[in-house]
């Protein structure tokens, strides 16, 4: 078996993703070094280099699984010049560490980069809306209000579920933890809201600290309410550390938000926590 990293048309939803039918998945959120490309033939390429971080997925294949995605990447072995990408081998890291994969490249820069190296975020961009996944503090309309951006997360598209992710708080602001999905089981409800794409860059980006490294945009595939499954914007944490106790005004936001919107069960789950594990409860 060998592993192998996919970050355009082979990620789940994506165009060519059923050539990784009876591939087992080892990660949704994976990332390498590199810089991404769009070729603009409705494909992406990735080039190593230092400067950069590529979003994707890690599957496990067999070596039957394996020569199909030569196929498609057109690779025909190493240094080949008919090849249109070289595979490679390359440090992936998981929120379970770090392994080594096989990744298909370009050898040099040859088009336009793509902001953030996530090709799911970079389709989801062209449309004028997207679906905004809040998991913490912008579940509660507080901060939003007094910032004028009301508007913006007006319409609320109510419950979402990240399955195989766990709340848990591994940014280390001054005054305490704040909160992060880590991918290592487990389930994460959170409030759904339909948001104008400028709010990602106007609001959200800042907000996050998306340009300071705390945050990075990332697209997850969300159980909804009504049954479907929907892939929606998040934030999630760069630079992950041991969690730390959020201070009160941080976990009464999240109460306050998620109360109206989450299940039951994960609310009480979320309250038991936050008293058990440090000390707060809300104050009706």
């Amino acid at each position: 078996m060998e592993l192998v990293f996919v970050y355009g048309t082979l990620r789940q939803g994506e165009l060519n993703h059923h050539l990784m039918s009876g591939a087992r998945l080892i990660a949704r959120m994976a990332q390498i070094q590199g810089v991404l490309m769009d070729t603009g033939r409705g494909y992406p390429a990735v080039v190593q280099e230092d400067s950069g971080v590529v979003a994707g997925e890690l599957y496990e294949v067999s070596a039957e699984m394996l020569a199909r995605l030569d196929e498609l990447e057109d690779f025909y072995g190493p240094k080949n010049p008919a090849n249109e990408y070289e595979r490679i081998r390359t440090a992936v890291t998981t929120d379970s560490g770090q392994r080594e994969a096989w990744v298909y490249v370009y050898l040099k820069r040859e088009h336009d980069v793509i902001a953030q190296g996530d090709w799911k975020l970079h389709l989801l961009r062209q449309n004028s809306h997207v679906l905004y996944f809040a998991y913490g503090s912008c579940m509660d309309l507080e901060r939003i209000t007094l910032a004028g951006a009301a508007e913006w997360f007006a319409d609320v598209r109510g419950r979402g579920a990240a399955d195989g992710f766990n709340l848990q708080f591994t940014y280390r602001a001054k005054d305490g933890g704040r909160a992060d999905l880590v991918e290592d089981g487990g389930r994460t409800e959170g409030k759904l809201y339909r948001i104008p794409t400028e709010c990602l860059d106007k609001y959200l980006y800042l907000r996050e600290g998306v340009n300071s490294g705390m945050y990075r945009p990332a697209v997850l595939s969300l159980q909804c309410e009504d049954g479907s499954v929907q892939d929606a914007v998040t934030f999630l944490v760069v630079d992950k550390n041991p969690e730390m106790s959020p201070p009160g005004h941080y976990m009464r936001e999240i109460l306050r938000g998620a109360r109206p919107i989450v299940s039951s069960e994960y609310y009480g789950e979320l309250e038991e926590r936050f008293w058990t594990s440090y000390g707060f409860r809300l104050e009706e």
